[in-house]
């Protein structure tokens, strides 16, 4: 009788383990699933917030352009340093392009052009927020 109760003792014992090991590739095979899900849509957003802020670069980077271009054309027509001096500009780089345009002999593309250029090398989005304001505030 004992080899027998051993037997179906034995029997349980498998049963079970094999129960277990069932369980054990199901969860793995259920995480390999989520994980894969997950890493299929973070990039995505990674992204997405990637190409956000290199738009909002290439926005600010453009006003710089065309914020040093105005300038220069209202230098042409006479504009004096001391109008610039009283407008509170909102943008930290607003009055170093105007200080800089007073400054320079250069034509307005190749002024406007070195500004853009210098936006894209240091492409600090604080520094160069705001310039659109400045247009407005000088046209």
């Amino acid at each position: 009788m004992q080899p027998e109760t051993r037997a179906k003792s034995e029997e349980k014992v498998l049963s079970v383990k094999g129960k277990i090991y069932k369980m054990k590739s199901i969860l793995p095979t259920i995480s390999f699933v989520i994980f894969s899900i997950l890493l299929a849509f973070l990039p995505t957003k990674r992204l997405s917030a990637g190409s956000h802020q290199f738009e909002i670069t290439i926005q600010n980077c453009n006003h710089a352009r065309t914020f040093a271009r105005i300038i220069l054309e209202k230098r042409k027509i006479f504009r004096p340093l001391s109008y610039y001096e009283q407008i509170e500009f909102k943008s930290p780089v607003a009055m170093e392009i105007v200080l800089e345009a007073y400054a320079t002999n250069q034509r307005e593309v190749e002024f406007s052009n070195s500004w853009f250029e210098r936006c894209q090398e240091i492409s600090c989005s604080d520094f160069w927020a705001n310039l659109d304001d400045a247009i407005k505030e000088v046209s």
